[in-house]
């Protein structure tokens, strides 16, 4: 009876599943410096080590000279799916750093960088979300299939969920190491290859129960749910700057597809669910990050103001992800998607100068096919800050901001539950950049 029950919870698992347990989405990150976090928009800047990352071709326009920058900034995000009108939460933080150095003499610049480009830290739903909810709904459904199909009056059948929770987490260093070479005053080309590696990981606990539990039946039934998952690849970063006149500046940017091949470690599968969601231990699956197309266009207004208007395109429909139980969750059911913004940065002094960016994110993703863990909202964000140039040698950067998602609701066809995706984060950040030599 046991092995019927448990294969009728997978078979109810695999019909009505409609997101894996940590399914990867639509989400290269670009946040990876002091300096994006006070503009949100980095594409065509010339002015500081971070832009090895965001215009690598624009190193050209620095001074000779060896600069190293640290950037850190911390996260509060807070994370919601409402269900029926319940909340089921998240208010973890995370730590975001990045490291960027640049050596330049005359014509030639070597430029290295490194940072989180793929995977939103770490959650922690400590009362479970939708995806532990569809789990329950899922094993209380097989669980009282097999019962009746045993002949169990229906009075002894599992009734509801009475514990449930969720950590995951997901981190994807991305490490660029290329070159930069000035072709004349007007263009200049950069080339790097970036290595990819990134981890992640799912502790979850999901427990029905029946109120009239029947004899010799286990009451109640727990799913202690342990998956890891790591993969590791590499792509290259196509850099160009265009400088037409001492007031314009182009930067174009163009970042491959990493493919990447997740390796899957299965340490704890109490019902043995897992492989109905894609998870085998000893497995493998494909989620690989979208090439990545970004244009940005400086205008120095007057000596004191400029301008950066920014636009980046994910092409995630060319990505490559493997389906999982079943699901819609492959390439098929994501759209490319792009981030378009405006940075406009002041100069008081000679030393400060403060900045305020905006910028529209559209991730591509529909809310039915959202991650639970890390829903992919489109959303509307604000940064500001300020850079002081404390000698000619030493800069420090500040920086703050507010991102403004736009919440999506839908009827789920697995339980019929309503659910309702929230998100909220604020975000600060501080950048230090020395000049050795």
């Amino acid at each position: 009876m046991r092995k019927m029950f448990v294969f009728l919870c997978v078979a109810g698992l695999i019909a009505f599943s409609a997101s894996s347990l940590f399914a990867g989405g639509a989400d290269n990150k670009t946040n990876w410096s002091a300096e994006y976090i006070r503009t949100l928009n980095r594409n065509a800047a010339t002015d500081s080590a971070d832009i090895v990352m965001y215009n690598p071709a624009g190193v050209m326009k620095m001074a000779d000279g060896l600069y190293g920058n640290l950037s850190g900034h911390y996260v509060d995000k807070y994370y919601n799916n409402r269900i029926n009108g319940v909340d089921f939460d998240q208010d973890k933080a995370s730590i975001v750093p990045g490291l960027f150095a640049i050596y330049k003499h005359d014509r030639w610049a070597g430029i290295f960088g490194v940072s989180n480009v793929v995977g939103g830290g770490k959650v922690e739903f400590k009362d479970g979300n939708a995806t532990t909810n569809l789990i329950g709904v899922s094993l209380i459904g097989g669980a009282n299939r097999a019962l009746a199909g045993a002949g169990v009056p229906s009075s002894f059948f599992y009734s509801g969920i009475t514990e449930q929770n969720l950590d995951g987490e997901q981190t994807g260093l991305g490490v660029n190491l290329g070159g930069a070479y000035k072709i004349n005053d007007i263009f200049s080309l950069a080339l790097a290859a970036r290595y990819v590696s990134t981890k992640r990981k799912l502790n979850g606990t999901v427990t029905v129960s029946a109120t009239n539990p029947f004899p010799g039946v286990n009451n109640p039934l727990t799913e202690l749910a342990d998956v890891e998952e790591d993969a590791k690849g590499w792509g290259g970063v196509l850099g160009v700057n265009i400088s037409p006149t001492e007031q314009w500046n182009i930067g174009i940017r163009y970042d491959t597809k990493v493919n990447l091949d997740f390796d899957q470690d299965v340490n704890q599968d109490t019902l043995g669910i897992l492989p109905a969601l894609g998870y085998i231990d000893g497995g493998e699956r494909e989620r690989n990050l979208p090439a990545i197309l970004a244009l940005g266009v400086s205008y120095q207004v007057t000596p004191k103001i400029r301008l950066e208007p920014n636009f980046t395109y994910y092409l995630n429909e060319s990505a490559g992800f493997d389906d999982i139980a079943g699901t819609p969750r492959d390439e098929s059911a994501v759209d490319n998607g792009f981030d378009l913004g405006i940075a406009c940065e002041y100069a008081f002094n000679e030393k400060v100068k403060g900045s305020l960016g905006y910028l529209y994110t559209k991730t591509g993703v529909d809310v039915e096919n959202m991650t639970p863990e890390l829903p992919e909202l489109d959303a509307s964000s604000i940064g500001a800050g300020v850079v002081w140039e404390v000698n000619p040698k030493l800069a420090l950067n500040f920086g703050l901001g507010h991102v403004f998602y736009q919440s999506e609701s839908f009827v789920s066809a697995a339980t019929g539950a309503t659910i309702k995706y929230e998100k909220d984060i604020n975000f600060l950040a501080f950048g230090i950049q020395y000049k050795f030599m």
